[in-house]
């Protein structure tokens, strides 16, 4: 089942960049966003880059013990183990974003390009896109035809 709605999702600079490479295929998140599997999404590149730099599909969301998620995904999330372990400290179980068909956007969107449609403030984790909302004219941006990735 798909969203009726894509989401935009936040990503640290360089995690984006990883993303784009093709070298992170897998999205670690403290909890599992309630999304359902194909769900696309706009990847935001958080300050100081602050611009939407691509789309991609969502294939699935995997909530599990962390010992799981680093044997079945650490070598695809493209972070070290003592960054793992950090990262989800005090916690026992994560969520892993399975990633695929990564596309570039042509010319990537400021936030200030975002909020000439309204009041828009970046998602911390995620947020679904409504139609009306100032993001919503991301849909009719234009992808880079060299940058296809196909992750997973």
């Amino acid at each position: 089942m798909l969203d009726e709605d894509p989401i935009m999702l936040s990503v640290s600079p360089v995690y984006a960049r990883s993303i784009l490479a093709g070298v992170k295929g897998v999205e670690l998140r403290r909890r599992a966003p309630r999304i359902s599997q194909g769900t696309r999404a706009w990847l935001y590149s958080t300050l100081p880059v602050g611009q939407v730099v691509a789309v991609l599909t969502i294939d699935d969301v995997v909530e599990a013990p962390l010992s799981e998620l680093w044997r079945r995904y650490g070598s695809r999330a493209a972070v070290t183990r003592e960054d793992f372990d950090a990262y989800f400290s005090g916690l026992s179980r994560g969520a892993a974003l399975i990633i695929r068909d990564v596309q570039a956007l042509k010319v990537p969107v400021s936030l200030s390009e975002i909020r000439e449609g309204g009041a828009f403030q970046p998602p911390q984790f995620y947020r679904r896109m409504r139609a009306g909302a100032p993001e919503a004219s991301l849909s009719g941006r234009e992808l880079h035809p060299m940058m296809r990735l196909a992750v997973g």
